[in-house]
């Protein structure tokens, strides 16, 4: 069969996707037309799958199912001795021996020396060199591999082997094939002639690797193909003059299977070429064709060692022919642990904004508004604490106003004592500041430069029992500031604000019976105070500072801004609850409920900007969350707020989730939030979503892929994906369509329709293609990467 020029790449995968069912389902309807009453291929140690059944439990493999049988070695090789060390023991028919001292054995001829075993119709050995030839009806097993043939010669001493017209098979990574001739120039190699490889069962012709030659290294645990013709069904479907494969997981230099999707850019093609350089050091080089847009090329950069880790990444468009220029992407993220030190690197920079809206990344990084660009350095002690950081950003989001970018800090330096007094419950704090702040644009409405210094000074009282505590705390909070703006006559601000919370809470326990099992019940009030009083900060600048989102966390926190440049004036009381449910027998915590609201004694008139009005509600929202494990596969969450003044419902998010044993995993959600709740953010839109998203085995074999992502609000759908899995004994693929919206490039629309099709290809043994469907599955699905690093072994 030839392929027609007419017909794409990808369409070649969804041929070879539909010839590869076809052959198994082929193969399927032969078994079932006729039923095996003896196993034909037992000579190959393969076990058919009643003959697994029958086995004693603990002599079993470890048999997915997946396959009809199982190459299994028989188990006397596993516990006899090594062949270095012991004696050859002989059987036959007829024995005879030459003048030359060669002995010669004919008729059911066997040889043994520990774990090696030879058979033949006749066999001539050289007493002296242990030289051996074999004739006839030629069986060579060792552990781990068995060889058939007509003709071989062997040196016991030596350990060297060629013979030819062979079949083979190796147990470990159930492999089997034919060859004109296999020999090993080494104990650990094994070179096959004209030769062919496959993981399918013995009657299966799903796939196979015919090949000039083959050479598998089992000391590397590679193997590495000349001149093969990739057949499908029968079907040659690739050729691959040279190539290299993993029959392990251990790693080697190599090229690795390919990656194919068709979405916005056409084709989507790209060839991934992995370089193991070091155990330590390995990089991975990917040239990658976009029909619409041109050729490019990506690169990753790995290392690792004992203090530390990291990647560096790139990514490179000479010529995009839609957007008429070169583009570009450069990422670095590491990680280094020097005894006390630590220091981190954060960088991501692209071309343009639109970069990753075009183009997208297999690259360990991804998109968000403002990209990070950061380093820091910290070192922690007994009593000191020390951190330093520089970081900038790069902000990809047009519709972001050039005033409202964020700050550089160059740098921020930072420092926090800790001194307890004694054995005593009475703990003193210490924390310094240090930053100076650069804006991106020369010309903006605030500072284009400043430098904050801010001091923060405190004592608390730990008084912790088995049945509660009790946490005054007071803490003092200075600020200096020297500012570089445009007609700004006062460039220095000072500002001191001192803050008292007491912060208390009982543990109340119960334990008792309930459906055979014994559980603890916990009751745990808490009651936190903070008063903070008002200081007028709306002539500072925020340049680092946002307000937090509200949560049950934030009922006990002192500050309801981040940053440093506000201290919220409070005078407030919240109550918590929280009640937990655990299995005493496994330790697990089976529920968790908590129920919390803030009651203000005052208005809050510190705000981010002197445009926000002040807080004159005497209630925050009533906040509720829980988290119960319904069962070992079921689990639910949700929080919610609650308006209590305004009885209006502020925000929910909540959701079930479903694991089960086989790899069947569910996820459903809704999401809801007003954009009028109290304290909401002015620019907030309204959120009404939900969310189902799903990977489930209908049967052994075959599998459903899914997500469904509405959008109440406008009445549409947002990510829409859908897919089908199929599972055989020697491969696996999966076809998944995705709609979705995306951000639009057109200035006059916030979002468009984008459509994809993506497969993926895996010949078990080989590889897999079509790796970045992992990648959009695993965004899409929550779970779907623990799933698949869960998976059982496929045979």
């Amino acid at each position: 069969m030839n392929w027609k020029n007419n017909i794409s790449p990808i369409e070649k995968v969804v041929v070879t996707f539909l010839l590869l069912a076809i052959a198994t389902a082929t193969g399927a309807a032969t078994a079932a037309a006729e039923p095996e009453t003896v196993n034909p291929y037992r000579y190959l140690d393969w076990v058919s799958g009643e003959e697994i059944a029958a086995m004693p439990e603990d002599q079993r493999p470890a048999h997915s199912g997946m396959c009809e049988g199982y190459y299994i070695s028989p188990p006397s090789l596993t516990t006899a001795a090594d062949p270095a060390h012991s004696d050859v023991q002989a059987s036959a028919d007829h024995f005879d021996t030459l003048p030359d001292g060669t002995n010669v054995l004919t008729g059911d001829v066997v040889l043994k020396q520990g774990s090696r075993e030879l058979y033949s119709d006749e066999v001539k050995m050289n007493r002296a060199t242990r030289a051996t030839e074999l004739n006839g009806n030629v069986k060579i097993r060792q552990p781990g591999m068995l060889i058939l043939g007509e003709r071989a010669k062997v040196n016991l001493n030596e350990k060297q082997l060629d013979v030819t017209d062979t079949e083979y098979v190796i147990h470990q990574i159930h492999v089997h094939g034919s060859a004109g001739r296999i020999y090993n120039p080494d104990d650990q190699i094994l070179i096959l002639d004209h030769s062919s490889y496959t993981t399918c069962e013995p009657n299966d012709n799903s796939w196979v690797i015919k090949a000039k030659q083959i050479k598998i290294d089992q000391s590397e645990g590679w193997g590495e193909v000349k001149g093969a013709q990739v057949q499908v069904g029968g079907v040659p479907i690739l050729y691959l003059p040279w190539w290299t494969f993993p029959i392990d997981d251990r790693r080697q230099t190599g090229f690795l299977f390919p990656t194919i999707g068709s979405g916005q850019n056409g084709l989507d093609f790209s060839v991934p070429y992995y370089l193991n350089l070091a155990p330590n050091l390995d990089a991975t080089l990917t040239p990658r064709f976009l029909s619409d847009r041109g050729s490019m090329m990506e690169s990753e950069f790995r290392y690792l060692s004992e203090n530390t880790k990291g990647d560096i990444g790139g990514g490179y468009l000479p010529d995009d022919q839609e957007f008429g220029d070169s583009r570009n992407l450069i990422t670095w993220h590491h990680v280094g642990h020097y005894d006390k030190w630590v220091n981190k690197v954060d960088y991501t920079r692209v071309s343009d904004s639109d970069y990753f809206l075009d183009l997208d990344t297999t690259l360990n990084t991804s998109s968000t508004a403002h990209l990070n660009q950061r380093t820091d350095m910290r070192y922690y002690g007994d009593t000191w604490n020390f951190g330093g950081q520089v970081q900038s950003f790069q902000t990809i989001d047009e519709l972001i106003p050039d005033n409202t970018l964020p700050y550089r800090m160059l740098p921020q330096l930072s420092a926090l004592g800790r001194f307890p007094m004694g054995d005593s419950p009475l703990e003193f704090k210490l924390g310094t500041e240090y930053t100076y702040f650069e804006h991106p644009e020369k010309i903006v409405t605030g500072p284009t430069t400043a430098e904050r210094i801010r001091l923060i000074p405190s004592a608390s009282y730990n008084f912790r029992r088995a049945w509660g505590f009790v946490q005054p705390k007071l803490s003092y909070y200075q600020r200096y500031y020297d500012m570089n703006q445009v007609n700004l006559t006062d460039d220095e601000r000072n500002l001191s604000n001192g803050i008292f919370s007491v912060d208390s809470g009982l543990y109340l326990d119960r334990p008792f019976e309930m459906a055979g099992s014994r559980y603890l019940q916990t009751l745990e009030p808490r009651l936190f105070y903070l008063y903070s009083p008002y200081k007028d900060q709306n002539d500072l600048p925020t340049f680092d500072t946002a307000k937090t989102s509200f949560s049950y966390e934030q009922l006990f926190r002192e500050n309801r801004f981040t940053g440093g440049d506000r201290v919220g004036d409070a005078n407030q009381i919240s109550l918590g609850l929280t009640s937990r449910l655990i299995n005493e027998q496994t330790g697990q915590e089976e529920i968790n409920v908590s129920i919390g609201q803030i009651f203000y004694l005052r208005d809050r008139k510190v705000q981010l900007t002197q445009n926000n009005p002040p807080e004159e509600t005497t209630l925050s929202p009533f906040v509720a969350r829980i988290n119960w494990l319904i069962d070992s596969e079921w689990s639910w969450r949700a929080e919610t707020q609650m308006d209590t003044q305004e009885n209006n419902l502020d925000s929910i998010v909540t959701g079930f989730r479903y694991r089960a044993e086989n790899g069947n995993l569910m996820n459903l959600s809704y999401n809801f939030y007003d954009d009028g709740a109290v304290g909401a953010d002015p620019l907030a839109e309204k959120i009404n979503q939900t969310d189902f998203s799903f990977i489930w085995s209908v049967s052994q074999r075959w599998g459903l892929i899914g997500r469904w992502g509405y959008d109440l609000e406008e009445q549409r759908s947002y990510d829409t994906v859908f897919g089908i899995e199929y599972e055989s004994c020697c491969w696996r693929a999966r076809l998944v369509n995705r709609r979705y919206l995306r951000e639009s490039n057109d200035p006059s629309l916030v979002v468009e329709p984008s459509q994809g099709i993506y497969v993926q290809f895996e010949l078990k043994g080989l590889g897999g293609l079509g790796g970045s469907v992992d990648t959009m599955l695993d965004d899409a699905i929550s779970g779907y990467q623990l799933r698949e690093n869960s998976r059982p072994s496929g045979f």
